[in-house]
Order: C-alpha cells, then structure tokens, then sequence
C-alpha cells in the first residue's frame, strides 16, 4: 500500500514507526535503574520491607499470562526517601520510595499499587505516550516523517533518563491500569479495595495542597475513586479481609 503525492509512490508508514520496541523498552529501563541504583540509598535485600515487596509482587506475577515472547526484565526496589512515590520503568524495574510504605496499612494496598504500575510496562504506556509526543513534535509532516521512518528515534542512546519519568501517560491508560491493576488483584487474591484506600490515603495526604509525587503522576479525583467503588459494587462479593503489613502502625 502505498501513499501518492507530487507523482512519487511513497509507502506508507505505521504511527509505530516511532514507538520504542519492547527491547529497547527494556534497555532503556535497566540504563535508568542502574542510575537510580547509583543515585539513591536502595535499601538491601534483607529489609523487611523489599523482601515483603518482592512477595507481593511475584504472587502478582504469577498470575500473568505467560507470554514467553515478552523480554521484561523485572526488577523491585525500595528508595529509602520520605517522596511519596513509586514508580516503573519501561521494561519492568519497580521502585517504591519508604514515604508512599509508610502510608500504607495492608498488603492488598501495596498490591494494588504494584498491579497498577506492572500493567502501565505490560502494556508498553511509556512507549505509546513517547510514540504520541513525536508525533506532536513533528506535526505529523508526511515528508518529515517518511524521511525519518527509517531511523527511529535516532537511536535510544538519544533518550534522556529524565523523559522516562516525566512523560505522562494519557487518562486512556490510567483507565486501563486502573482496570487491568485491579483484575491482577482479584486474579491473585487480593482484595481490590486495597487500591481505591490507596487513593482515598493519597487524597487525604494532600490535604488540598500539592499532591504527594505518585498523585503528580498518577492524575486522582473524586471521579477516580467512585468509578473504582461502583466496579467492587457490582461485582457483589465479599473478599477476604486484608493482611496487615509487618510494620504497619497501629491507627488509633
């Protein structure tokens, strides 16, 4: 197939032209991890809380579908740092600053932050979100484009570390982690209302000022954690109560 102007046959080209593949994904995550390993006091295996992270996330895992053609290299991480974030790179490093640990209460709430950042590298939403920002940047400029399709993104060593981060994803995605995040709960038998309490936590946090880091990144309204309420609603079922974190206080 074949697109015509002034006389010349010129192919046609697919958006994903621009899209990072899943090996590069991958390169470009194990680049920025081991900067961030680097730059920020990780805390060891042996804490209690990166070896309760890792549990939580390989019974997440566990319930994936085995696609044996996926590269992801994963990887999960604590940040001793008071930032409430976390975060996943393109490809599968995970890291989970002590500040956002420190706000949750039970096993289900990390849970569902985890499948919500694992469902944000399943589904490549760095790649889509920097497919879409070049996209914009060239003004979809037919010449411009046909020119470059042949040397996409002019190799990933052009990549900033910094854009791994700061590019947000669209509310499309957010709904789909948001939705794919809690299925990987269910599947994996957490409760799903620890990840509408992680919201309502975060929401509370902010107290009408500057949301904490992983609100910045992940958009939260009022919208949000009703639509996540009315999807456990009509599921109508009683789930298991949640498990408290090892080092959860005691709320009073």
């Amino acid at each position: 197939m074949v697109a015509a102007g002034f006389g010349l046959a010129i192919p046609a080209y697919s958006a994903d032209v621009f899209k990072p593949g899943k090996g590069d994904q991958v390169k470009l995550g194990q680049r920025a991890a081991a900067e961030i390993r680097k730059k920020e006091k990780v805390l060891p295996s042996s804490d209690e809380r990166v070896r309760t992270l890792r549990r939580v996330a390989s019974r997440l895992l566990a319930q994936m579908d085995g696609n044996t053609k996926d590269p992801w290299q994963y990887s999960f991480d604590v940040i001793d740092n008071k930032q409430v974030n976390a975060f996943a790179l393109p490809g599968g490093p995970t890291f989970f600053f002590t500040g956002l640990l420190d706000r949750l209460s039970t096993e289900d709430q990390l849970a569902g932050v985890l499948a919500h950042e694992l469902t944000h590298v399943r589904r490549e939403h760095w790649a889509y979100a920097y497919r879409d920002q070049q996209q914009r940047a060239l003004g979809l400029n037919l010449l411009l484009i046909f020119t470059r399709a042949n040397n996409t993104m002019g190799g990933i060593a052009s990549i900033a570390n910094d854009l791994l981060f700061t590019l947000p994803f669209s509310r499309k995605h957010e709904l789909e982690a948001d939705n794919q995040g809690m299925d990987m709960m269910l599947q994996a038998g957490y409760n799903p209302n620890g990840i509408k309490e992680v919201f309502e936590i975060l929401a509370r946090t902010s107290g009408g000022g500057k949301p904490p880091e992983f609100l910045s990144t992940h958009p939260n309204d009022k919208a949000r954690i009703q639509r996540l309420s009315d999807r456990i609603s009509k599921m109508g079922k009683t789930f298991a109560p949640q498990t408290p974190l090892p080092w959860a206080r005691v709320q009073g």
